[in-house]
């Protein structure tokens, strides 16, 4: 089931992750780019939770892959791009924690032991993560042009 979770779950999680990180930045990558930045993040963060080290761990090695990713490719400075990764693994938590309880108010309590319910509900927060990339992609802009002092490019 772990290899389930990883390709229909983290996979596109990681996947949104990555694209509302390059969009507050405002770095517009073409798929194949994204899809192979995330697959690399995703299977580091899996990696880090088949070992048997201290539950939460594969998190912080997550986001310091991602801060390491957005600085390498997008060519912002080390506090932007920590700034961005804890931005951006703040609302994916927003978002993941909105959408499990919806979730649990309409049919109940999904434990992650049920496979493909588990990997269902998680579907939400992802479509709604890429939804706020699209927004950030097309607002970005049009703050960076009122805004002066946050265009550091």
């Amino acid at each position: 089931m772990l290899f389930f979770k990883f390709i229909f779950q983290g996979w596109p999680e990681t996947a949104a992750l990555i694209f509302v990180a390059f969009a507050i930045v405002g770095y517009k990558p073409n798929l194949r780019e994204s899809l192979s930045y995330s697959f690399f993040l995703v299977t580091i963060i899996y990696l880090f939770r088949i070992l048997p080290v201290s539950f939460g761990l594969h998190t912080i090695v997550g986001v310091i892959a991602l801060v390491l990713i957005i600085c390498k490719v997008t060519k912002v400075s080390l506090g932007t791009s920590f700034l961005t990764a804890f931005s951006t693994m703040f609302l994916l938590a927003f978002l993941e924690t909105g959408s499990h309880q919806l979730i649990k108010n309409l049919i109940g309590n999904v434990s992650m032991d049920q496979g493909w319910y588990w990997i269902m509900i998680g579907w939400p927060h992802v479509v709604s993560l890429v939804g706020v990339g699209i927004i950030i992609r097309k607002i970005r802009p049009i703050a960076m042009k009122k805004i002066r002092w946050l265009n550091e490019q």
